[in-house]
């Protein structure tokens, strides 16, 4: 009797071990994720929303377009190169979201090397022009197993004889507001203009590699499309995942940046959905996680959120200083 009693009113049994830390420690990262995703979300659409002067800084200041141009980062040639820049980034982001999104690690892997090649790029090519002596340092850090052969630059070329041969040429405008194509040089130069606008699947179009067009009477090739190295590349400088084509003309800075700002949101979207449970955050998720956001945060956030911290300021300063004068006023 004494046994059946004891027997029945055991305490239960608690599970220790390895198996529990383990568990424990992939829900505590899978939660981490998910905060941390959300909130790079509602900075990047509070970030979109204040370039386009929809909401007031902080419950401060609102900037619209006019006010933005008169920042003093804003400079018109500056401007440009960052949109161009962004662009670049806009366009490749699509194809790490669409072709690595089997496994956490795939995605998270591509979209390191993705950044990893942006900052390169955007070392070399910063707003005050090009800066080849960065070349050397910033290739160290692309592993060359990923790099294009020596063939992969041909793609932009013409074999076309002389100066009025059927030179042709894309032009393909980003999230910046529509594309028009360069005219040829000669007679026979060919236009092709295409408007990539909007999100993932807006930025994404337009963007495989164009075939080659064999003029056998001229005995040349005329490559189109987007697949090659643009123009502005110096020797040796060569990407895999980085999309870099000719652009005929600079991008809107605007609409360039709330494209891209819906491209990451996208982005953070798609890894949350690839981690749906604790299960599915194995080893390497939470470090490759931390290193991708930190890129985001490093390359778009921290410089944007600087510049209208420092406007906010000035702007404030400004403010008050014309209160004071009509409140003063009457008094001196």
């Amino acid at each position: 009797m004494n046994g059946h009693y004891s027997a029945a009113t055991s305490p239960p049994t608690i599970q220790t071990g390895p198996g529990l830390a383990n568990e424990s420690s992939s829900f505590s990262v899978h939660q981490h994720i998910h905060e941390l995703a959300n909130k790079r979300i509602s900075t990047l659409d509070y970030l979109r929303k204040a370039h386009e002067g929809r909401i007031y800084w902080f419950n401060t200041l609102q900037f619209d377009k006019p006010d933005l141009a008169r920042m003093p980062y804003f400079d018109s040639r500056k401007l440009a190169r960052r949109a161009t820049n962004y662009l670049l980034l806009g366009l490749s982001l699509p194809a790490v979201i669409d072709l690595n999104a089997s496994s956490p690690l795939d995605f998270l892997r591509s979209l390191n090397l993705l950044l990893a090649e942006f900052e390169s790029y955007q070392q070399i090519h910063t707003e005050n022009g090009t800066n080849s002596s960065t070349l050397s340092r910033a290739g160290a850090r692309i592993p060359s197993m990923f790099r294009r052969g020596p063939g992969g630059r041909g793609r932009r070329q013409s074999g076309a004889g002389g100066g009025d041969g059927g030179g042709g040429r894309d032009g393909d405008g980003g999230a910046g507001g529509g594309g028009g194509g360069g005219g040829g040089a000669g007679a026979g130069g060919g236009v092709n203009g295409h408007n990539t606008n909007g999100h993932n699947g807006g930025m994404n179009g337009n963007m495989m590699d164009g075939a080659a067009i064999n003029n056998t009477s001229a005995g040349s090739v005329i490559n189109f499309g987007l697949g090659g190295e643009g123009a502005d590349l110096l020797p040796g400088e060569e990407y895999a995942h980085l999309m870099t084509p000719n652009l005929p003309f600079d991008p809107d800075f605007f609409e360039t940046f709330a494209t891209l700002c819906d491209v990451l949101i996208d982005c953070y979207t798609r890894l949350m959905s690839l981690l749906p449970t604790a299960r599915d955050c194995g080893p390497g998720v939470a470090e490759l996680f931390a290193k991708a956001d930190a890129k985001v945060r490093k390359l778009i956030v921290q410089g944007v959120v600087k510049e209208f911290e420092d406007a906010s300021r000035t702007g404030l300063k400004q403010e008050m200083t014309s209160v004071g004068k009509v409140v003063l006023g009457g008094l001196l």
